[in-house]
Parts: structure tokens; C-alpha cells; sequence
């Protein structure tokens, strides 16, 4: 499926056993945007960069198996299981090649497809990602995937920013309500027990990016009290890191305005070669 209006559009894609629920935004000429989102997250947690990138480029979203309005996972969570469906979703919307963006688990998910297929990855841009170090803090894993009241869920979401301030009840309640979705809170058991057993990650990406075939650059904060920010040291002079302060896990939504210039920059640097 083809964007041919620049409009947003949101359907649903079956690709084999599994429905996948996607946003797409924009249109332009060059390869387009795939925004990849992280662990217990959904399409909604790109609503501040989304339509900001949509601007220049077809921008693409979607939920990943388990998460949101997608379906179950029907398969091991694995993060080159979950890549392999980032590639299938690309391919099920005519997607040859892509500039990837993810965020937390979303960024793993990007460095393994890069690892999978690099001549699909037009490049790369990692948000506080996965597997660049071993520790990843379990205690807030747990408490945000066991989380059954809006209490419960604030006090979790609290340990993802810097300012806890910014998520208000509302954010508590919609990600309470996400949770009582079928096969969610299952699904979150699952990719932690495969991705963070016992509070350590299970993928070593940083080879991936000492052999890049492709511009690749990191965004972090420096307060992420979930994935530590110094698991950003040493993975060389080929990728732009830019460490942002005041900020905690999700520097796409406690940063927006720096993280969304940031990305476009980036963007149009790449295609401007």
C-alpha cells in the first residue's frame, strides 16, 4: 500500500499470523520514515514527531506484535524476531529501503534488522536504545508491566522521566486500560523474560555499529534511569551521539522540539549526502 495524498491513514496490515496495526502520514520522494516504538508503548507515543516529520517524508508507525491495537504475539519476542516483522511490515507497504528511528526496545529492534538487512536501512536514528549494554533496570520492567491501578502505573512511569510531572493521570489511565488489552500484559511478560531476564540484556547490538552501512546517530538522556546512558560510551566516531540533560527515558516526548530538529536535520544531512 502506497501513500499517494500525504494524508494520515490508519488500517491494519495481516502479515501472516499476525494483524498489525499501522499510521502513516506524509509523502515525498525519498525513502520514507519508519518510526519503531519501545517496550509497553504503541504508534500514539510518536504523536509529537510524527506529523513534524511528516512534513518532508512518508512517515510510517505501527504497533508492534502485542502491543497497542496489534495483534498477539504468536511468535518467540525476540528482537530479531521482532526486526524480521519491522522488515515485513516495510515490505507489506512497499517499503525497499528506510531511514529507521527507535526508541528504547524499538531501537534494538532497529540495530538488529540494520544487522538483518543494511541495504534496507537508508539510516539510523536510536532513541535511549536497547543493546548497548547488560543492565536495564528491572525494577522498573516489572512495576510497569504489573502495574493494575493508575497509581501503580504513575509511580512506574515515574522512573522513565525526569520530571514526573509530566505524566499526568490521564497517560497513567491510558496505559492501564492498554494493559487490560488481551494478550498484553502477556505479551510485555514475554519480551521482558527474552529481552531482560533477570534484569540484564540479552542482545549485544554494539558490533553493529562499528561496521554501519549507513549515517547513524544516538539520542539520550542523561538522567535515563531505565537503560543508563553510559552504555552510549565507546561505540565510535562513525555515529553522532548527543546526550540531552534534564531528561529521562523518553527524550522524544520530554525533549520534542530538540529531538524533532534533531531528526530532521539528521534526515536531510543524509539525503543531501
Amino acid at each position: 500500500m502506497a501513500q499517494q495524498n500525504g494524508q494520515t491513514e490508519n488500517f491494519t496490515l495481516r502479515l501472516g499470523e499476525q494483524v498489525v496495526h499501522v499510521r502513516q502520514s506524509g509523502a515525498g520522494d525519498g525513502p520514507p520514515v519508519v518510526l519503531v516504538h519501545g517496550f509497553g508503548g504503541s504508534l500514539t507515543n510518536w504523536q509529537l514527531t510524527q506529523q513534524v516529520l511528516a512534513a518532508n517524508h512518508r512517515v510510517i508507525a505501527f504497533d508492534l506484535p502485542g502491543h497497542g491495537q496489534s495483534s498477539p504475539l504468536s511468535q518467540r519476542p525476540t528482537l530479531a524476531h521482532l526486526a524480521s516483522m519491522t522488515r515485513q511490515v516495510m515490505a507489506g507497504l512497499g517499503v525497499r529501503k528506510a531511514h529507521l528511528v527507535g526508541h528504547s526496545l524499538g531501537g534494538g529492534i532497529a540495530l538488529s534488522l540494520v544487522g538483518m538487512a543494511p541495504q534496507q536501512v537508508a539510516s539510523l536514528s536510536l532513541l535511549a536504545p536497547a543493546g548497548l549494554g547488560e543492565d536495564v533496570n528491572e525494577a522498573f520492567i516489572t512495576s510497569f508491566v504489573e502495574a493494575d491501578t493508575v497509581a501503580d502505573m504513575a509511580a512506574a512511569m515515574a522512573m522513565a522521566v525526569y520530571d514526573p510531572r509530566l505524566m499526568s493521570r490521564k497517560v497513567a489511565e491510558f496505559l492501564v486500560e492498554a494493559r487490560a488489552a488481551p494478550g498484553a500484559r502477556e505479551a510485555l511478560r514475554a519480551i521482558a523474560a527474552t529481552c531482560f531476564p533477570n534484569g540484564r540484556q540479552a542482545s549485544n547490538l554494539r558490533p553493529v555499529l562499528h561496521d554501519l552501512p549507513c549515517p547513524a546517530q544516538i539520542i539520550w538522556g542523561e538522567e535515563d534511569r531505565v537503560l543508563s546512558v553510559q552504555q552510549v560510551r565507546g561505540v565510535g566516531t562513525q555515529v553522532s551521539c548527543q546526550c540531552l540533560p534534564r531528561t529521562g527515558h523518553l527524550p522524544h516526548i520530554e525533549q520534542a522540539g530538540v529531538v524533532n530538529t534533531a531528526l530532521k536535520n539528521f534526515i536531510r544531512s543524509c539525503e543531501q549526502g
